[in-house]
């Protein structure tokens, strides 16, 4: 939500919590519970927004950083491009 909000990436972390807290979290947004580092980036075309996309990575894993977000504004761009797409092609039922 807050990406939407934003119109930009967003990127989240359980941090340094304990095991416990940090599964906490991921369930409480319906995360895989090994959850513990989250970017997530607005699916945009031509003004409106169509919806998010978001990246999940675990305990054995990096934060995700600047580099990621770009990485991610970009892939997002490209969905919702694909999916601006699907919704202007006629339907062949």
């Amino acid at each position: 939500v807050q990406c939407v909000e934003r119109c930009g990436s967003v990127r989240a972390s359980a941090g340094a919590a304990g095991a416990e807290a940090a599964r906490t979290w991921a369930l409480s947004r319906q995360w895989p519970a090994d959850t513990v580092h989250a970017l997530c980036a607005v699916l945009r075309s031509r003004g409106r927004t169509l919806g998010a996309v978001t990246f999940l990575r675990g305990a054995g894993r990096n934060p995700f950083e600047r580099a990621d977000a770009m990485y991610a504004e970009d892939v997002a761009t490209h969905i919702a491009t694909a999916l601006d797409l699907a919704n202007l092609a006629p339907d062949d039922h």
